[in-house]
This record gives structure tokens, C-alpha cells and sequence, in this order.
């Protein structure tokens, strides 16, 4: 059943929910700490007072060998994706501002450029023209549920658009706050406001009304809570001129409020971790960039082609490799920012993430890379890891409290020797920190300086594993947003401009 209200304008205003406190899983978060730091403690103090270890017949290296290459294997592949990460960024930032200029028929000193300089086989001059005059309708479509806290300013701030030509499509897919009210109180002709009901929740649900209801060739997802820098979409659209397969362009991503408490800082130096790099890995020659759920653009035409949004758990992971089995390329956009909002509590973290982890879990069941796409097939397999590594830190933990209680190891198992995983471990942070700079400048080192602390908290990985075995609906795991400040957005606004201005000298 679906119910449609129309554009109704207010000014009412209210405070985000704070969600509860899930104690069961959080104790079972830090008691999964404090084993990974008796391990450590334990294998450091044998290391250094050289201890000799006595260890009982029994071999289990059969069962473990296997996990502990498949864990390096997915090592092993980090290093490689920095490596490209860290010799091809600079040049798709380049790429994406010579696209930019060409498409604006001149490049940075102002000399007019021809449009066969695009290496686009299939572009046409209407495409070209289209979006160079601004003709190209670009529809926003921002699903949303119980969204009061932060619609209004995410419609606003999509209203500062450099590029016109655009409308806001909101769908508040069955809310029991105001958001209706909210996302309908902004003054602009250009904003259309839904409230959708349904007995099935999910975010594929309002994304798919949302293409119904929009107008334009050209579709940016934007979950509730995000911010886009004010060239977004002017940046954007070029990239579709300049390659006739490209079927979406990803933008990148930036937390926005990562100092608003420690939760929100580890989560934001994550997303740093891993968004940019890989997206800028997958995007190198082969255009196979990840869309990851929110700050997107796609064309239309493509998406409706392949059959829309499918109503799933992580709805971004399963279209990415429905439109590359079609043969169709997702290119990524650094200078296109979408700032988005870190949950700020364990409860909520790992509620969102067991959502992520059960939809691919999910995903598993289907064969959704391209065979001849290696590192998708890894990406496709990685969720096992978390199994393998909660396997490998239990099987560690209980060996080690049982050699500090009766003096011997009860089995043989494979491990990483200890010099081995430091030196891992300080070539990763070396290579995490150069990464940091990479982003952000100076500022990068302070983000660095979290890095021992953010260790110990990723361990949270193998409690989601569990978690994500009971998550049940979409609608059981949606994430509260409403927990940032004005000064947050602004201030990481201020870095990125610096950045991008630094990025300009460079090149």
C-alpha cells in the first residue's frame, strides 16, 4: 500500500534520537579487545625474555594454514591497491579536471580546446552540448526515513549547486517524524517532497519511486545526511562526455564530522583508509569503481535498462556489479566531495555495519563479478575474512591463556611470526600515513597520529560478523543521523578547498 502527500511547506524543526545502548554486543566488542592485547602481550614478553615454549603434540596447522593464507592474500592485495592508489591519484584528479576544461571548451589558460580531443568513442555532439550549456536536467533523489534532525539542510545545501539545471526528489519512505515536513519547508521551486508508505521497508524501495517521480536523464543519489561540495555535479557530468560506457560517476568521500567524538573519528580515519584508495584503484584503465550507496551520479536511460534498484541490504555493492556484468563502467570523480556523517555510538556503528556485512553475506549466494575481474571476485569473497580472522584470534586467545595457566601450548597452529607482524604492521602505518598526507595535506599526520589507537579499535570487524547472522530487515538497522555541527562540515569544507588548491600548484 502506498500513500502520496503533497508539497506541504513548514518550518517545524526537531532534535535527532539518540539510539540505545546494545551493552550485550559492545561487552562482547571490548572483551574481543582485551583478548587481541593478551595475545600480543603475551607473544611480546616470550619474544623478549626468551622464553622457550612447550607445545603438545597436537596439530591443527591443517585447519589453519588454509585461513591464514586466505588472510594474507587480502594483505597482500591492500599493499598492491596502494601502490596504484599512490602512483594514479594525482593523475585522475588531473584527468578529471582536463575532462572539465575540455568540456567547457577551454583548458587552465584559456585556449579553446576542440571536442575530439575527448577520448570518448562513443560521444556525441548532443551529449557534449548538452551538459557544456547546462540543457541537462539533473534529478537528486534523497530517500529518506525519520530524517527530521538533518533533510532540510541536505536539500538546502543541494540547492547551492553551481550547476542550475537540477531538481530535488525526496522520498520519505514511511517516516513517523517530520521529515515530510522538514524536506517540504524549503522554498524553492525546484524541490518536490514525498511521503511514501509501504509494508516493506528498504532503501530500494524509495530509490525506485524516486526514479518514477524524476525527470531527469541524469539521476544523483544522496542519502539523507550528505553535504556536496557546491561543483558536484558541474565537475560530474563531463566524465559522462568522455566515455560512452560510462553508465555513473562516483564522487569521493569525506566525514563530516569526524571530531565529533572518538567513535566518529576512528570510523572517519577508516573511510579515509579505504574509500579513496580503492575507488581510485578500481577506476585505473578498467572504470570498474564501486558505487558506495550515496553521492553518485547515473544515467537514467542505463539504470532502468538493467532493471532499477533492487531492495537489498547493500542495494550500492549489488547494482555495481549488475552494471559491469552489462558491460557498462563506473568511473570515479575526486573533485567531486560528498561530505557524509559518521554514526557516533557503538550501538549504531555496529548496527550499520552488520547491515553491510549481512547483504553481502547475502550476495554471496549469486555469482555477481565478472569472471575475468580478479579483484572483484576478492571483494566479491572478502566478508569470509571476518569469519577467518574471529577463527584465527580465538583459536590465538585460548592457546594463550592456556600456556599462562598450565605452562605449555595445547596445539600446533599457523601464525605470523611476531617480526613478521611488526614489520607488517609499520610498513601498513608508513603506508597509511602517505596516504593521509595524500588527502589532506599537513593534516594528514594528525589523522596518522590515531592510527595505534585505530588498530586496536578495527577489531570490531569480527563482532560485526556475528551481529550481521541475526540481522533480520533494512528497517531493523537504520542509521540515525543528526550528530555533526555546522563547524564540522565547514571546517572539513576549508581543508578540501586547500587541498584542491594545493593539488592545482602541484600539477
Amino acid at each position: 500500500m502506498t500513500s502520496i502527500s503533497t508539497y506541504t511547506p513548514s518550518s517545524q524543526q526537531k532534535k535527532p534520537k539518540k539510539a540505545g545502548k546494545n551493552r550485550g554486543w559492545i561487552s562482547l566488542y571490548v572483551a574481543m579487545i582485551l583478548l587481541w592485547m593478551i595475545v600480543l602481550t603475551a607473544t611480546v614478553r616470550s619474544w623478549l625474555f626468551g622464553t622457550e615454549a612447550v607445545v603438545d603434540s597436537l596439530d591443527i596447522t591443517y585447519f589453519t594454514l588454509p585461513a591464514l593464507v586466505f588472510n594474507l592474500v587480502f594483505v597482500t592485495t591492500t599493499f598492491v591497491i596502494y601502490l596504484v592508489y599512490f602512483g594514479s591519484y594525482r593523475g585522475a584528479v588531473k584527468h578529471q579536471r582536463q575532462i572539465i576544461s575540455i568540456i567547457a571548451g577551454e583548458d587552465r589558460e584559456g585556449d579553446q580546446r576542440d571536442d575530439h580531443q575527448i577520448s570518448a568513442p562513443g560521444s556525441t555532439d548532443s551529449v557534449i552540448a548538452k551538459i557544456r550549456k547546462k540543457l541537462a536536467l539533473v534529478t537528486i533523489i534523497i530517500p529518506a526515513r525519520n530524517e527530521e534532525g538533518v533533510i532540510a539542510e541536505t536539500v538546502s545545501s543541494c540547492l547551492r549547486q553551481t550547476y542550475s539545471n537540477i531538481e530535488v526528489v525526496v522520498v520519505c519512505h514511511n517516516c513517523n517524524d517530520g521529515t515530510f515536513v522538514q524536506a517540504s519547508s524549503v522554498p524553492d521551486h525546484r524541490v518536490r517532497a514525498y511521503e511514501l508508505n509501504t509494508n516493506e521497508a528498504g532503501k530500494g524501495i524509495a530509490l525506485n519511486y524516486g526514479v518514477q517521480m524524476a525527470k531527469g536523464d541524469y539521476l544523483l543519489v544522496l542519502d539523507g545526511d550528505g553535504r556536496l561540495n557546491d561543483t558536484f555535479v558541474d565537475d560530474a557530468l563531463p566524465m559522462f562526455a568522455s566515455d560512452h560506457s560510462i553508465a555513473a560517476v562516483q564522487g569521493r568521500y569525506i566525514p563530516s564530522n569526524r571530531s565529533y567524538n572518538f567513535i566518529t573519528r576512528m570510523l572517519a580515519l577508516e573511510g579515509d583508509l579505504w574509500s579513496t584508495p580503492f575507488m581510485t584503484f578500481r577506476n585505473v584503465k578498467t572504470r570498474r569503481t564501486p558505487l558506495g550507496g550515496t553521492g553518485y551520479i547515473v544515467r537514467k536511460d542505463i539504470l532502468t535498462k538493467v532493471g532499477g534498484f533492487a531492495n537489498h541490504l547493500v542495494d550500492d555493492y549489488e547494482l555495481t556489479f549488475r552494471l559491469l556484468r552489462e558491460n557498462h563502467r563506473i568511473a570515479f570523480a575526486p573533485l567531486c566531495v560528498n561530505y557524509d556523517e559518521k554514526p557516533p555510538t557503538l550501538d549504531i556503528m555496529l548496527k550499520q555495519r552488520a547491515r553491510w556485512l549481512r547483504g553481502f553475506f547475502n550476495l554471496l549466494r549469486t555469482r555477481v563479478a565478472e569472471p575475468s575481474d580478479l579483484v572483484g571476485h576478492l571483494y566479491w569473497v572478502n566478508p569470509v575474512t571476518s569469519f577467518t580472522g574471529l577463527a584465527m584470534l580465538l583459536l590465538a586467545a585460548f592457546s594463550t591463556i592456556h600456556y599462562v595457566l598450565f605452562l605449555y601450548y595445547p596445539f600446533h597452529y599457523s601464525y605470523i611470526p611476531l617480526l613478521a607482524w611488526f614489520g607488517l604492521t609499520a610498513t601498513t602505518f608508513v603506508m597509511y600515513t602517505a596516504a593521509l598526507v595524500m588527502q589532506y595535506g599537513r593534516s594528514g599526520f594528525k589523522h596518522a597520529a590515531w592510527l595505534p589507537v585505530y588498530l586496536l579499535f578495527s577489531n570490531y570487524y569480527m563482532i560485526v560478523a556475528l551481529k550481521a547472522l541475526f540481522v533480520k530487515s533494512w528497517a531493523d538497522t537504520k542509521t540515525v543521523h543528526g550528530f555533526t555541527t555546522k563547524e564540522n562540515v565547514q571546517g572539513q569544507q576549508s581543508t578540501i578547498l586547500q587541498d584542491k588548491g594545493d593539488q592545482n600548484e602541484q600539477s
